[in-house]
């Protein structure tokens, strides 16, 4: 099955948003066998519109098209689609109604026009159902047998409806026996390594392609077989992972994050963290983590020295002798953490994000990391290049994956739990008998 996607949108094309539709949507084809040929952009232009969906319906037995669903003039991807199969618009009561009873729940209005225009379809289509907005999936086919599906724009309405409705009905069209490709993730290695690593362990296994994907977190690699070979392709995983080692993440295991959740469940740990230049971004990676909140006790974002100071109990005195970005401020980092909660590990971090801000002996993206399990601190210098944004994703990488690490050693050689420390008072805080 040919599948190409159609992207409609002035504010794709004017780069005023990331296009994560795509993103989302590739990935979940290439997971069932069948990832996108081509992809298009087009701005919100009826002709526009209608021009490129012909074009693909051309080359691809499915085309599936994001964005034009909504209620104002320049949604205008229905009537598009509507003029290149031939036949009318209609509006269905009863997607109206659902309409109406949708933005009832939500304690909104709109013109009676505008709820009319959403319910349209083209005569002869199919509906996917939207549960997270107003504009339905709409399921076309030609009368050559080709497929041509419209998803609504905002991400919160267009990936559950992928994953829900549109998978499940273009799956079983997928013609069957064709082995998906194998994904392996790996972190704490360069990509050339993690290639390099690869390589070798194909080396008697040709005929495979090879893919790499460079992330924050680590490397992902995919192996797929054009000749179908599904044997080759669980012994090229087998061996590869036999090259990676503890790099790999475990099978199955959708990230970095989730695999430091279960080594943590595993030891009935909980784990605390505290940042000053990533600015909250370390909490925000290991809370869009479901269930993190078994494990996951918080993260301090203590940006200003004196919020170092008075809710972490960093001494006044380290700050001034070695600055905040230092290794003595990150272990005292981690001290408070292990003093102010009932947890077992703590990573910390503190850094210079840029542009400004670098003092002798410390340019612009040094920072430091610390991470304990209760049994001493590890704090480590690192140097990462580009802008403000670039540091402070990496640090946040890098922190995770030292973490991982860490515990990965100690599920290797089990220690009695440590401890939490005694909880110190907060000076900021009048504390109750």
């Amino acid at each position: 099955m040919t599948v190409e996607v159609l992207c409609v949108g002035d504010e794709l094309l004017r780069g005023e948003i990331v296009n994560t539709n795509l993103a989302h949507l590739a990935a979940a084809l290439a997971g069932i066998g069948v990832p996108p040929a081509r992809e298009t952009c087009v701005p919100d232009d009826r002709g526009a519109i209608r021009r490129a969906a012909a074009e693909a319906l051309e080359r691809a037995e499915v085309v599936l098209t994001i964005g034009g669903l909504g209620p104002t003039v320049d949604d205008v991807t229905r009537p598009a689609v509507a003029d290149l199969l031939g036949v009318p618009l209609r509006s269905d009561p009863e997607i109206a109604a659902g309409i109406v009873a949708f933005l009832r729940r939500r304690g909104v209005t709109v013109p009676e026009e505008a709820v009319r225009n959403q319910a349209c379809l083209p005569v002869g289509a199919d509906i996917l159902p939207n549960e997270n907005g107003t504009a339905p999936g709409i399921w076309c086919e030609t009368a050559r047998g080709r497929i041509i599906v419209l998803l609504p724009g905002p991400p919160r309405e267009c990936c559950p409806m992928v994953d829900n409705h549109l998978l499940p009905r273009l799956r079983t069209r997928v013609p069957p026996g064709i082995p998906l490709p194998v994904t392996i993730r790996s972190c704490g290695l360069p990509e050339s390594v993690v290639e390099q690593r690869v390589e070798t362990a194909l080396r008697e296994l040709p005929g495979l392609t090879k893919a790499y994907c460079a992330e924050p977190t680590g490397v992902r690699v995919r192996i797929g077989s054009p000749a179908g070979d599904a044997a080759a392709l669980t012994r090229a995983e087998q061996r590869i992972r036999g090259e990676l080692g503890d790099c790999a993440l475990p099978p199955g295991c959708p990230g970095l994050v989730h695999h430091i959740g279960d080594l943590l469940r595993r030891k009935e740990w909980r784990l605390a963290a505290a940042e000053s230049c990533t600015g909250g971004l370390l909490g925000a990676a290991i809370t869009a983590c479901p269930g993190c909140s078994a494990w996951f006790a918080g993260s301090a974002v203590t940006y200003a020295n004196d919020w170092k100071v008075a809710f972490l109990g960093v001494p006044d005195d380290i700050l001034r002798s070695h600055g905040a970005v230092s290794a003595p401020v990150v272990e005292s980092m981690l001290e408070g953490l292990l003093s102010r909660g009932a947890v077992q590990a703590a990573v910390a971090v503190s850094g210079i994000a840029g542009p400004a801000g670098e003092v002798p002996g410390k340019p612009v993206g040094t920072v430091f990391i610390g991470i304990s399990l209760g049994a001493g601190n590890d704090v480590r210098r690192f140097l990462f290049p580009g802008d403000r944004d670039s540091v402070r994703v990496r640090a946040v990488g890098t922190a995770l994956t030292l973490l991982r690490s860490a515990l990965l050693e100690a599920s290797a050689a089990p220690a009695p739990i440590p401890t939490p420390h005694t909880r110190e008072p907060n000076p900021l805080r009048k504390e109750t008998p």
